[in-house]
């Protein structure tokens, strides 16, 4: 086998343009959910509120395997670009309203609403993509460039969301919104992807779900990958979108520059994380890997709920991160590694469906930090993720000698 290096991906023109696509949509994401969290923890007050307008943004993974079964049948290229401009209307329709003056609360949450199944079908894209847009020994390789240059974005989007509506209002900071979307859909639109066969199978698109699903039972480490993807939604994933807000606020008294310091700190390690992880593709020691980094990522999150000190949190979060793009990169590369070509798009659709723990832990990390405090809600969310990552990994046993 060849030897990889670290950018042998972007020798390939797919991926170039693969991954600006795919940076461009993750900074605007981040602008958008600085900019929204922060102006309904503000309104409203609540963090329980706040847990149910972050859960409403994922309500799309309900119905993200129809996404992966229209990924396998329909030109991926053109439906990639169509999920990027839906983006790019709804974030210019809460622009004209913010200038407009007239912008309320509930326009967020139906809005964010509606832009959440983009954002679920954009996901799905991302996961299929990468296996067109490279060659298989270079899986690893791409999925670790790719979440760098996204954890890039993850990083400077917060800050830029931060300072912007902090400085100038919402209205502004979503000028450049619409503008990375629109230019994700343009960088999309280049991709030359190869020829697939896309004519009518013959089969309902419910009979090609269940083939997915009797798929999934047969192949244990494609279940535990599943399993493992629902429970880092759960705990892990959980806490920037709501427990990093609260924690700004209430607990570390600073504001929404001050969160996208934090946010910034947690997808700093995040790139590190990655970067690494693209460079030296035989770190990643499949299954066993992924579980170790699982349980030192919800085990570091007990440190971060004791901390009370601005600097403290950042440093801690930059550790979290670290772990975070070990679990997550390590994870995808072997989901696409152990999937059949043909199932590729239905098996990343179901993968979608367990975003939906993310929406169910935004909903109980609102309730308990709402009642009970930020710390506490922190605590039960590393403790429910160690427990279950041991369950996970002595139930399904094949994930440990995954590769």
């Amino acid at each position: 086998m060849a030897k990889t290096v670290l950018f042998d991906s972007f020798k390939r023109r797919n991926f170039r343009f693969f991954i600006a696509s795919e940076s461009l949509t993750r900074i605007g994401d981040q602008i958008e959910t600085v900019v929204l969290v922060w102006v309904v923890l503000v309104e409203t007050g609540q963090p329980a509120l706040l847990g149910v307008f972050a859960a409403l943004r994922f309500l799309g993974t309900l119905i993200a395997p129809v996404f992966g079964e229209l990924v396998d049948r329909y030109d991926r290229r053109m439906l990639m670009v169509s999920g990027r401009l839906v983006s790019a209307l709804i974030a210019a329709i809460i622009l004209v309203i913010a200038f407009s003056g007239a912008l309320q609360i509930w326009h967020l949450f139906i809005l964010s609403t509606i832009s959440g199944f983009a954002r679920t079908f954009s996901n799905v894209m991302r996961e299929v993509l990468t296996a067109d847009v490279v060659e298989p020994r270079l899986f690893a390789n791409a999925i670790g460039l790719t979440r760098s240059a996204t954890d890039i974005m993850h990083m400077t989007g917060p800050l830029m969301g931060g300072l912007l509506l902090k400085w100038y209002g919402v209205g502004p900071a979503y000028i450049p919104v619409v503008f990375v979307y629109l230019a994700s859909a343009f960088a999309g639109y280049k991709l030359l992807l190869p020829q697939r066969d896309q004519e009518p199978t013959g089969k309902s698109m419910w009979h090609n779900i269940l083939e997915a699903g009797s798929y999934i039972k047969r192949h244990e480490v494609v279940a535990a990958l599943l399993f493992m993807a629902f429970l880092t939604n759960l705990t892990a994933l959980s806490v920037k979108d709501v427990l990093l807000p609260v924690f700004a606020r209430l607990v570390l008294d600073i504001g929404p520059d001050g969160l996208g310091r934090l946010v910034s700190s947690l997808f700093a390690g995040a790139f590190v994380g990655s970067l690494g992880l693209a460079g030296l593709t035989r770190l990643q020691r499949g299954g066993g890997f992924l579980i170790v980094s699982s349980f030192c990522w919800h085990g570091i999150f007990i440190a971060f709920a004791f901390s009370s000190w601005v600097n403290v949190s950042m440093a801690i979060l930059f550790v979290v991160g670290i772990f975070q793009s070990f679990t997550m990169v390590t994870m995808a590369t072997l989901l696409i590694r152990v999937t059949s070509q043909e199932m590729r798009g239905r098996v990343m659709g179901v993968r979608s469906l367990a975003v939906y723990g993310l929406p169910m832990g935004l909903l109980i990390a609102g309730t308990i930090s709402g009642s009970l405090g930020a710390p506490s809600a922190m605590l039960f969310n590393a403790v429910v993720g160690l427990l279950a990552t041991l369950v996970i990994a002595m139930w399904l046993r094949k994930l440990w000698y995954a590769n």
